[in-house]
C-alpha cells in the first residue's frame, strides 16, 4: 500500500468513519460457535466460525460456510453436554437448515427476527437482493471472527471481531479473490503491535462493497470467506449472486 493511501486512510480513521464502518460490519455478523465436555469431564469450546444475517426482501437468513456446518456436525457425537450457538443464542442449526453446497462452501438457515436479535447480532437489509457483482478494484470491507483470539469461559465465548479494507484482486462469477499483503497490512495508529495473522474462525464473514455515493454512505453485502491461504497470503470468497430471495444455493 502506498503512503498516499495510508494517508486516506489515516484521515478516514481520525474522521471517525472507519471505526463507524467497522462496528456496522462487526453487527451484521457474529460467531458460530460449539462446546462440549470430553469424555474426562473437561468443558471446551470446539471450534468456532462466523455467521452473517440478511433480509432478502423475501426471508430473513443466516449464511455462513458449508465446512463451518459441517464442522459442527462431525463434532456433535464426540462431546457430551455438546451445544451450539449463534453468538448468544444457543441453537441446533440443523432444524433450520434451508441448503448446503459441498462444491461451493455455502449453507444457508431460516431465522427469525427474534432469534437474530438475541444472538445479539443485526440484521442486513441489501437495497436489491441478490446485490451487484463486483468488480475489479472496489473497496471492500471484510471480517469474522479467528478462533485464536477467542477467550474461553464456562459456556461462554468472547471472540474479539477482526477486519481488513482493501479494493478486490480478482473477480469471477463464482469466486472473490483478496489480496491480503500481509507484511505491508496498514493498520492505522497501531504500527509498532502485530496483526494477528492467524484466521481460522473467519469462514463464513461477510464481505462488503464500501460505497461512498449518494444518497448515503452504506455498507452492502456481496460475498462470503470460505478459504484463506497463508501461503498465498489471499482470502477467497463467494460472490453473494450464488444465494436467491429463498435462500436456496444456486
Amino acid at each position: 500500500m502506498d503512503q498516499s493511501h495510508k494517508d486516506a486512510f489515516n484521515r478516514m480513521e481520525c474522521a471517525g468513519y472507519l471505526p463507524e464502518m467497522r462496528k456496522l460490519a462487526m453487527s451484521l455478523c457474529v460467531p458460530f460457535w460449539w462446546h462440549g465436555h470430553k469424555a474426562n469431564g473437561e468443558y471446551r469450546i470446539v471450534a468456532n466460525g462466523t455467521i452473517c444475517f440478511l433480509n432478502t426482501g423475501t426471508r430473513l437468513i443466516g449464511v455462513t460456510a458449508n465446512h463451518v456446518y459441517q464442522g459442527y456436525l462431525k463434532n456433535k457425537a464426540d462431546y457430551q453436554g455438546f451445544a451450539c450457538q449463534f453468538g448468544g443464542s444457543t441453537i441446533e442449526p440443523e432444524k433450520y437448515l434451508i441448503q448446503h453446497d459441498e462444491k461451493l462452501d455455502l449453507a444457508t438457515f431460516d431465522l427469525s427476527e427474534v432469534f437474530i436479535g438475541a444472538t445479539g447480532g443485526s440484521i442486513h437489509y441489501p437495497v436489491n437482493w441478490p446485490t451487484q457483482p463486483l468488480l475489479e478494484g472496489n473497496a471492500v470491507l471484510y471480517g469474522g471472527y479467528p478462533g485464536n483470539l477467542r477467550e474461553e469461559k464456562l459456556a461462554t465465548a468472547e471472540i474479539p471481531f477482526q477486519s481488513f479494507i482493501s479494493s478486490t484482486t480478482a473477480v469471477s462469477a463464482g469466486n472473490i479473490t483478496l489480496h491480503l499483503d500481509m507484511p505491508n497490512l496498514h493498520w492505522p495508529f497501531h504500527e509498532n503491535e502485530q496483526f494477528n495473522p492467524e484466521l481460522g474462525g473467519l469462514s463464513g464473514g461477510p464481505v462488503f462493497r464500501v460505497i461512498d455515493a449518494p444518497p448515503i454512505d452504506r455498507l452492502e453485502l456481496v460475498g462470503f470467506i470460505y478459504e484463506y491461504s497463508s501461503n498465498l497470503d489471499v482470502m477467497f470468497a463467494r460472490p453473494a449472486s450464488h444465494i436467491t430471495q429463498n435462500g436456496q444455493i444456486i
